[in-house]
């Protein structure tokens, strides 16, 4: 594919929910030659605010008829986390190039089917890790892997969380969602595994329910840890059961630590054998720059930033801190390491 040739997108799913189907549409667009062309949407009634805000294209009850109609180039899956590995790969075999939403699937089975069907008919396979574009982690991956301001990483603690049950809908149903850890523990995952650049010998998982909050099933209080080869350990919480919060970010190093406090990072470090702090500000988030990477790989042949094999390592790391949790928390070895 060249720069002249038009990329006709697609999307699957235009749900409600944060409007991610015009925003995915939306960022393909704001790159010469992508174009939105077409949409499925089971739902009548978002298949009309569909058709209402994107007139040029056209719109479908059923991805049957979407992909047998239009000559796609790229489809977003935007759907329920378990129905992503399965429509990925009927896109994929329909020879379409196939960014999927975070997670990009529930099982690391579901992902291997996904990588053979994209190798199988040479077709483009991502997943809309965007955040890898969050201002915040652009300044602490500067901080950390190109600067080395703190030396080797030997400990990293992540957490988000407060108090109160989830919200009753598919996200908060264990079967569909994969468990609470499967949304934002999906961007964190990712993000170790940005800073880290080594192999996981084995993740060890802890969950908490609240009986109280019977009306749904996911998990109300999440808790992994990463055995890094190099020795570096990792501790991400994801919780809905915290009255006290954690920083986001607390990083040590051989010769310093950083601290997220709230739109700034504290960071010590040795100069001259001298403890220096200061406070470094996040950067600029850039979330277009995820479909900016896409049009450039198809169109120019540039490296893939999210490839398929980095977003099946998340998929392995928290299948297993859900099978880790399911058995009393013993350590458990990801299939993709």
């Amino acid at each position: 594919m060249n720069e002249q040739e038009i990329i006709r997108c697609g999307v699957v799913g235009y749900g409600g929910a944060f409007n991610m189907g015009h925003r995915h549409l939306t960022s393909m667009e704001r790159n010469p030659g992508m174009t939105a062309a077409a949409i499925c949407e089971p739902d009548a009634s978002r298949r009309q605010v569909a058709q209402e805000e994107w007139p040029q294209a056209r719109v479908y009850a059923r991805l049957d008829d979407m992909l047998a109609a239009e000559d796609l180039g790229l489809v977003a899956i935007i759907t329920p986390h378990d129905t992503h590995g399965e429509l990925a790969v009927q896109c994929l075999n329909a020879g379409v190039s196939v960014v999927c939403e975070k997670p990009m699937a529930i099982t690391t089975d579901e992902v291997k089917a996904m990588i053979q069907a994209a190798e199988r008919n040479k077709v483009v396979l991502s997943t809309f890790h965007n955040r890898r574009w969050d201002g915040d982690f652009m300044a602490l991956r500067e901080l950390i892997c190109t600067e080395q301001l703190i030396g080797r990483v030997f400990r990293i603690e992540a957490a988000i969380g407060g108090y109160g049950p989830q919200g009753k809908w598919w996200r908060a149903n264990r079967r569909i969602s994969g468990g609470s850890i499967y949304d934002w523990g999906a961007h964190f995952t990712d993000w170790i595994l940005n800073l880290v650049p080594e192999k996981v010998d084995w993740v060890s998982g802890y969950q908490v329910k609240n009986p109280a909050w019977d009306e749904y099933t996911n998990e109300d209080h999440s808790e992994y840890t990463l055995q890094f080869s190099g020795g570096c350990v990792a501790t991400l919480t994801v919780s809905n059961l915290s009255m006290l919060g954690k920083p986001r970010w607390r990083i040590l190093g051989e010769w310093g630590a950083i601290e997220d406090t709230g739109g700034k990072f504290m960071v010590k470090t040795l100069v001259k054998s001298r403890q220096l702090g200061a406070e470094i500000a996040f950067q600029n988030s850039d979330w277009d720059a995820y479909y900016r990477n896409i049009h450039e790989h198809l169109t120019k042949g540039a490296d893939l930033v999210i490839t398929p094999e980095s977003a099946a390592r998340v998929i392995a790391v928290l299948e297993a801190a859900n099978a880790s949790a399911s058995s009393g928390s013993k350590p458990v070895k990801p299939v993709f390491t």
